[in-house]
């Protein structure tokens, strides 16, 4: 029985693979993660640039007074007993800018803040 044994041919090496210095490479899943981070902080960034404060530019009165609504009280009412020179409407706007109210609603016992008499 012969048996035959192959010579390596010369020049040739088996294949290694080689590193590749300063270049990262990512799987499929890696540039995912990394795309989504990016998202992530660009919307995070988005968000913190543009929110706004709730607050307007409009003059609310620098001194106001808290009172009680009376049983069968408007916001009218009340506004007209306080607008001065100021109009009833503007007086109303204060009223509810102050307060924070969605309508002009109003329940006997409620507390408003108010601007000061003038």
């Amino acid at each position: 029985m012969s048996t035959s044994l192959a010579a390596p041919a010369l020049g040739r090496t088996a294949a290694t693979p080689r590193p590749h210095h300063g270049s990262v490479r990512l799987t499929r899943r890696g540039r995912m993660v990394v795309v989504a981070l990016g998202l992530g902080l660009m919307l995070l960034l988005g968000v913190l640039l543009t929110t706004t404060s709730a607050a307007t530019d409009e003059a609310v009165p620098s001194t106001t007074e808290t009172i009680r609504v009376g049983s069968g009280d408007t916001l009218w009412d009340i506004a007209s007993e306080r607008s001065g020179d100021a109009g009833v409407q503007e007086v109303i706007d204060d009223i509810r800018a102050l307060n924070a109210m969605d309508t002009a609603e109003l329940q006997a016992g409620q507390l408003l803040v108010v601007p000061a008499e003038g």
